[in-house]
């Protein structure tokens, strides 16, 4: 297996970056230094009972429907749907989304 994504510990700091082929010895290494995540390169596996991100976005909408109005609770509605994206999909595609939005 190797890495997709960076190996990143708990406060942030990388510890191996995409393309990094993951043994047992560096998987045990990795889990000292607090990694619990990590992205490997391949077809993605579906978990069951696992929602898809537009599936949790749709129930995002919906948990704010009821406080639309307000802006502080419409800010972090925002900022969790982001963090989300970000997740799935990494930074690109939050940047193409902005840009596609603003343009």
């Amino acid at each position: 297996m190797r890495l997709e994504k960076e190996a990143v510990t708990p406060e942030g700091q990388v510890l191996c970056g995409p393309g990094t082929e993951l043994t047992a010895e560096l998987i045990a290494r990795l889990s000292r230094q607090g990694v619990t995540l990590l992205t490997v390169e391949g077809r993605p596996v579906v978990i069951p009972g696992e929602k898809s991100l537009n599936e949790k976005l749709r129930d995002l909408e919906y948990r704010f429907t009821k406080v639309n109005q307000d802006p502080v609770l419409k800010a972090l509605k925002k900022l969790i749907a982001e963090l989300w994206i970000v997740q799935e999909k990494g930074p690109e595609a939050l940047s193409a989304m902005r840009h596609k939005s603003s343009g």
